[in-house]
């Protein structure tokens, strides 16, 4: 993924930009982050049709959040 100096420079000030399901096990009340970290909203949008094709969980949201980790080049 090719990016602009300027998007270099607000991933060093503020960490890259990432997002993460969280899902409802049917049947209870129990809310977690789903195990896959996502780096575009298509990928996470993809995640949570498939969650949504399954009888175990039930998508709640997609949240995304900032990390000065990099998770895609490690």
């Amino acid at each position: 993924m090719k990016k602009s100096i300027l998007q270099r420079i607000e991933d060093a000030l503020l960490g890259h930009k990432y997002y993460i399901n969280i899902v409802n096990t049917r049947g209870t009340d129990k809310c977690e982050a789903a195990s896959f970290i996502h780096y575009t909203l298509r990928d996470a949008l993809d995640h949570r049709n498939r969650i949504n094709a399954t009888a175990s969980f039930a998508f709640v949201e997609t949240v995304s959040f900032r990390s000065r980790l990099d998770y895609i080049n490690r």
